[in-house]
C-alpha cells in the first residue's frame, strides 16, 4: 500500500462448512478467538470480547433476513488512544484459504442495511487474503470509544439450485485500517451546518450519498433504549438515605378521607428481587407496619423502597408506596422517627411524621452492552424528511450564541433543531438548564387547559380550553431568554421559525372536565404504544411565530423538545421500560419536555411529560412541578458554519 496505514488484524475466523443435502446445504460458524483479547497499533487500541461459542448459527438451511438479525452478535470495541482526531475504515478480508463466493454470505454491521457480502466496496487488497472488503468508516476523538457489532450468515436467497455453493468453505478476518483524520466537512465544502452534519456521518462526498446511506439503516426498535444496558447490583456504594414523610396516624383521617392506620406506615419486606434487565428493585411479600414499633431490625433483614406524601396545589394530600419498580433499596438498620407540620399552597396545616431510614443502601450499576443503535435515521416530519440522532452519539455538538448545543435533527423544511448544553462542553445537572434551575411548566395545574404552552381565557369547552390566547409560566420564561440571548445580542437572524408540537390532541375524555380523567395522544402513543412520531397533527399545536408555517402564537421563536424527540434519541417510558443514562439527550436532572400527557381527576392537576433523571420518561407529576428547563431553537438551513466535526472538543461553530 503507498499510504502508511496503521493496521489491526483480529481473526474472527468465520468457517462455513457446507455440506451437500438432500435439497439444501448445511451451514456451520466457528471462530478461532475466545474471551477477551486486545492488540494496540498506532492511535488505536481494537478489543474483541465473546463468549467461548463466538458467533452461533444452529441452522441447517439458509435463513431468512429477520432471524439474522436477531443473531448474537460478534462484539468488538475501537479506542483512539492518541491525542488527535483520527479515522477508521473496518473491513472484512477472506482468507486465501476461503472458497464460497462472497455473494452467498449476508453481511450487515450494526444498524446498517443488509447486503451480501460481494456487496461491500471493494478495495486495495491487503496482503495475505483473496479480497478486502469496507463495512464502515469512522472517526473517534481522543480518548473516545466505539463499539460494534457483527453479524454474518447464510443468504435467505440461497437455494439447492445453487451448486456452486455446496462444499465450500468462508473464511475471513476483520482487520481496522486507522490514519490521522484529515476529513473536514467545511474543508469538503459542505460549510452550512444541515450539510455538515449529514456528510460528517460518513464521511461523505455528497449530501445526496449521506442522505441514502442514512435511510437504509433498520428502524429502532422504540420499545428498547439506544444503547441498551445491562445492569448489577451495586451493594453499599451510593449514599441514599430516605426521609419520607407520612401523614401522622393520628390526624390521617381528617384529610380527604384517607385510611387512618395504613396510610401514614411504611411498607417493608423480608427479601427483594433484582431485574438485570430494568436495573430495577421489588419488594417480595412486602407488608405495612409502623417502623417505631419494629424491635428486631437487628435479628431480622428488613428492606425499604420508597414512599412519601405529596401536597396538591388545591391542598390535597397524595400518599404514594414504592415496592415494585426502586432504582435503590435500603437493607434497614433502625428507623428514626419526628413530628413536623408542613403548610399547603391555600393555608391548610398538616400534621405529618418524618422517618430517617438508616440502613445499607443497594443500588444499580449500568454497563454499556450495546452501543450500535446509535448515529442518524431518518423519519417523517410534517415537512418532510427529517433525519435525527440517536443513542450515544458524541458527534452533535454545536457552539452558537456563546452557548454549546446538541443536533436533535434535521428538520423537513432544511433547519436543524438544537438542544441547549450549557455554557462548557462537559456541562452537567443543571448547568445543562438555561436558568440553572428547575421551574414550573404551568402554575396552577388544577384545570385539564393547563396542559398548553398557551391557553385560553375561557376553560368552559375544550376548543376554548386549548385557544392560544395567554402564556404558560413556562412560554413567558422561554421567551425572557430569548428576547434577553438572542434579540439582545443580535443572533436571532439565523433562527428559523420551525414547529414546535405542543400537541394535546385527544385520546379520551373531553379535555375541561375535572371530575373524570383525559388522555392526550402522546400517553397512548408513547407510554404503550412506543411509536413516536415526528408528525403534528391539530393546527393549534403547530407552535410558529408565522401563520404561514403553523399557528402563529409565538412571540419568539423557541420551544422544548417533544417526548416524540427523546424517543427516537433512545429513551423509553413507562414503569417496565429499561433505564437509560447514555443516549446523548439523558441527564443527572429531570427536565420538562412540549408534549400533553393527562389530567388526573383523582389529584385535580393536569400531569405534563419529562424527561427524569434516571433515564426515563415520566409522566406523573403536575405541570406545577419544578423540572430543569432546557431550550430548543432551529437554525435556519443556510447559515453558515466556520469549522468543527462536530465533537465536544471541536463543535460545529456557527458562524458570528
Amino acid at each position: 500500500m503507498q499510504k502508511k496505514k496503521w493496521m489491526i488484524g483480529i481473526v474472527i475466523s468465520f468457517v462455513l462448512v457446507l455440506i451437500l443435502g438432500i435439497s439444501y446445504a448445511y451451514w456451520y460458524v466457528t471462530k478461532s478467538q475466545e474471551g477477551m483479547n486486545q492488540v494496540l497499533s498506532g492511535c488505536f487500541s481494537l478489543a474483541l470480547q465473546s463468549d467461548n461459542k463466538g458467533i452461533e448459527l444452529a441452522k441447517d438451511h439458509p435463513i431468512l433476513t429477520t432471524e439474522g438479525l436477531n443473531l448474537t452478535p460478534y462484539t468488538f470495541t475501537i479506542t483512539n488512544t492518541c491525542s488527535i482526531f483520527a479515522s477508521f475504515d473496518i473491513t472484512l478480508n477472506t482468507l486465501l484459504t476461503s472458497t464460497l463466493n462472497s455473494k452467498y454470505v449476508a453481511v450487515v454491521l450494526d444498524r446498517n442495511a443488509v447486503r451480501t457480502f460481494d456487496q461491500y466496496d471493494l478495495l486495495e487488497t491487503l496482503e495475505g487474503y483473496q479480497e478486502s472488503r469496507l463495512l464502515q468508516s469512522g472517526s473517534l476523538s481522543p480518548n473516545d470509544s466505539e463499539t460494534f457489532n457483527l453479524r454474518i450468515w447464510m443468504d435467505e436467497d440461497v437455494g439447492p439450485e445453487d451448486m456452486d455453493a455446496m462444499n465450500k468453505i468462508f473464511q475471513a478476518k476483520i482487520a481496522v485500517i486507522g490514519r490521522p483524520s484529515t476529513y473536514s466537512p467545511v474543508e469538503q465544502g459542505f460549510d452550512t451546518l444541515a450539510e455538515a452534519m449529514l456528510v460528517n456521518e460518513y464521511q461523505s462526498t455528497s449530501v445526496e450519498h449521506a442522505k441514502g446511506k442514512i435511510k437504509t439503516k433498520q428502524a429502532p426498535d422504540f420499545s428498547k433504549p439506544a444503547p441498551t444496558v445491562e445492569w448489577q447490583e451495586a451493594h453499599g456504594i451510593a449514599t441514599w438515605t430516605p426521609r419520607p414523610t407520612m401523614p401522622h396516624p393520628d390526624k390521617v383521617g381528617e384529610y380527604n378521607g384517607f385510611d387512618k392506620i395504613e396510610k401514614s406506615y411504611l411498607r417493608f419486606s423480608h427479601s427483594y428481587g433484582f431485574n438485570r434487565e430494568t436495573g430495577r428493585y421489588h419488594l417480595i411479600d412486602s407488608f405495612l407496619a409502623d417502623p417505631r414499633t419494629i424491635t428486631d431490625f437487628d435479628t431480622k433483614d428488613y428492606y425499604y423502597c420508597g414512599g412519601g406524601t405529596d401536597i396538591s396545589a388545591n391542598d390535597w394530600l397524595t400518599v404514594y408506596q414504592d415496592y415494585q419498580n426502586c432504582s435503590s433499596i435500603v437493607k434497614v438498620s433502625g428507623v428514626i422517627a419526628k413530628d413536623l407540620e408542613q403548610t399547603g399552597p391555600s393555608g391548610t396545616k398538616f400534621q405529618l411524621i418524618e422517618y430517617r431510614i438508616q440502613g445499607k443502601n443497594y443500588t444499580q450499576l449500568e454497563k454499556e452492552s450495546d452501543k450500535s443503535d446509535k448515529g442518524l435515521y431518518m423519519a417523517m416530519d410534517d415537512n418532510g424528511e427529517s433525519f435525527y440522532y440517536r443513542g450515544s452519539v458524541n458527534n452533535n455538538y454545536v457552539k452558537f450564541a456563546g452557548f454549546y448545543w446538541r443536533i436533535i435533527r434535521l428538520n423537513g423544511d432544511g433547519s436543524v433543531r438544537l438542544l441547549y448544553a450549557g455554557e462548557t462542553p462537559d456541562a452537567e445537572g443543571q448547568n445543562l438548564f438555561i436558568n440553572k434551575q428547575k421551574n414550573a411548566y404551568n402554575n396552577p395545574a388544577n384545570l385539564p387547559g393547563y396542559i398548553g404552552y398557551m391557553y385560553g381565557q375561557n376553560m368552559d369547552t375544550y376548543e376554548n380550553a386549548s385557544k392560544n390566547e395567554i402564556n404558560s409560566s413556562m412560554k413567558t420564561i422561554l421567551d425572557n431568554w430569548y428576547r434577553k440571548n438572542m434579540v439582545e445580542k443580535g443572533y436571532s437572524d439565523k433562527i428559523a421559525d420551525s414547529i414546535f408540537c405542543n400537541d394535546r390532541e385527544l385520546q379520551s375524555g373531553d379535555g375541561v372536565s375535572v371530575t373524570k380523567r383525559t388522555y392526550y395522544k402522546p400517553y397512548q402513543r408513547l407510554v404503550y404504544d412506543k411509536k413516536p412520531t415526528l408528525m403534528c397533527h391539530q393546527k393549534g399545536d403547530q407552535f410558529t411565530v408565522s401563520e404561514e408555517k403553523g399557528n402563529g402564537a409565538l412571540t419568539y421563536p423557541i420551544g422544548l423538545i417533544t417526548t416524540d424527540e427523546l424517543m427516537y434519541a433512545g429513551i423509553t417510558s413507562g414503569t417496565d421500560s429499561y433505564l437509560n443514562r447514555l443516549s446523548y439527550v439523558s441527564t443527572t436532572n429531570s427536565y420538562w419536555t412540549m408534549s400533553s400527557s393527562w389530567f388526573n381527576n383523582d389529584s385535580g392537576a393536569a400531569q405534563g411529560m419529562y424527561m427524569d433523571s434516571e433515564g426515563c420518561i415520566t409522566v406523573w407529576y403536575p405541570v406545577s412541578y419544578p423540572h430543569g428547563i432546557r431550550a430548543v431553537i432551529n437554525i435556519r438551513p443556510e447559515v453558515k458554519i466556520t469549522s468543527g466535526i462536530g465533537t465536544a472538543n471541536d463543535p460545529f461553530v456557527v458562524a458570528d
